[in-house]
């Protein structure tokens, strides 16, 4: 069977379902797509962990059949953003798919045969349900400014995912490495855990892009006059088997701001641990950070920098794995940034750093 369709709206429908941050060789599904072809319609559905997505574009086929073949999703993205022809044309053949532009064809082998897979595809409910504006520049700022500090073991597996709270609060961070941090960036109605391919896909989609709300699971619609796209998004939730407790009500009352605290320049501080990155041997290098008088120190076997501070907390020092600090300063380096001791126990722990959008926890060394 032979399918032809206009080339533009499946290179653009293709930039859009295919995200290359969440094809992953953990996730076989995520590395394939399978093309569906019948007489007028042609369907293209993608997988990743924890969402899928369907494509549907217009088109003629050759034959009043239902063909499909499962090809490399990132090889087919790939290669049709390259066309320039303003058709295509393609083929379902047995060993895989040749796609025909202009006078050339390309053949992308087949991944799998028909009848050992089939990806899960979006589920459209007949009732009409909520819907939920997409701020693509709220889940960009989660996307680069908190998911630095997800977790990537699955000791506690619960905090390699995202905490989102009825209320709008996000919460993302590691329970090994004693790092979390927060913002009021999450509108989806309701508390769930997100996982980072499910940010991921939040800021790929287009503007005007609609989340519809399901019992447990979300939608997302998008439909142009040459495509139309949906994802179906399943979050976990804490009551779900095996899933646990993100204990953020703890989080969020250790991230209160306190009272008394000092405001420092972030990119100075981000410049200082860089040059002790620059000089350190090792990537397990620890600082000692110390507030004293009115005097950010940063001091370790290589460099002894200091900073004046405005504003008054208790004179305290701590140690802090290098690596750690720098990635919480780097998001703050456009910034003045408030700085305060975090008390345990009646002993410093940690610091709380914080700017109008986001609060950082992150604890010392032991």
């Amino acid at each position: 069977m032979k399918f032809i369709t206009n080339t533009k709206p499946l290179s653009d429908s293709l930039d859009l379902g295919v995200i290359n941050a969440n094809i992953s060789n953990f996730h076989k599904k995520s590395t394939i797509a399978q093309i569906t072809a019948t007489k007028d319609t042609l369907r293209i559905n993608l997988e990743a962990s924890m969402l899928c997505s369907e494509i549907v574009l217009k088109g003629s086929g050759d034959e009043d059949v239902k063909k499909s073949i499962f090809v490399g999703s990132l090889l087919l993205k790939q290669l049709v953003s390259t066309l320039e022809s303003p058709t295509v044309t393609l083929e379902f053949a047995d060993g895989g798919l040749i796609i025909h532009s202009g006078k050339s064809k390309f053949t992308l082998p087949k991944m799998v045969d028909e009848d050992e897979l089939d990806l899960r595809a979006p589920e459209i409910p007949e009732y009409s349900a909520p819907e939920i504006d997409v701020d693509k520049s709220d889940w960009k700022f989660i996307k680069d400014n908190q998911m630095f500090a997800i977790a990537m073991s699955f000791i506690h597996p619960v905090y390699t995912k995202v905490w989102i709270g009825e209320s709008g609060d996000v919460i993302v961070g590691d329970f090994d490495n004693s790092l979390f941090t927060h913002s009021k960036r999450g509108k989806l109605g309701k508390t769930c855990l997100l996982s980072d391919t499910i940010v991921n896909l939040f800021t790929s989609i287009p503007e005007g892009s609609k989340i519809v709300q399901l019992d447990r699971d979300y939608l997302i619609r998008y439909s142009s006059d040459s495509f139309s796209y949906v994802s179906q998004f399943t979050p976990l939730y804490e009551d779900d088997e095996n899933v646990g407790s993100y204990n953020s009500e703890i989080f969020l009352n250790m991230m209160v701001h306190p009272d008394k605290y000092v405001t420092a320049e972030a990119p100075v501080i981000s410049k200082f641990l860089n040059q002790a990155d620059m000089l350190s041997s090792t990537s397990e290098d620890v600082i000692k950070f110390e507030v004293s008088d009115g005097v950010i120190s940063l001091k370790d076997s290589n460099v002894d920098c200091k900073l004046d501070v405005k504003g008054v907390c208790d004179n305290f020092g701590l140690e802090f794995k290098s690596e750690s600090l720098r990635r919480v300063m780097t998001n703050y380096d456009d910034s003045s940034v408030n700085i305060a001791p975090m008390v345990s126990e009646g002993e410093v722990a940690g610091i709380l750093v914080w700017d109008d959008n986001l609060t950082t926890l992150v604890a010392g060394v032991e």
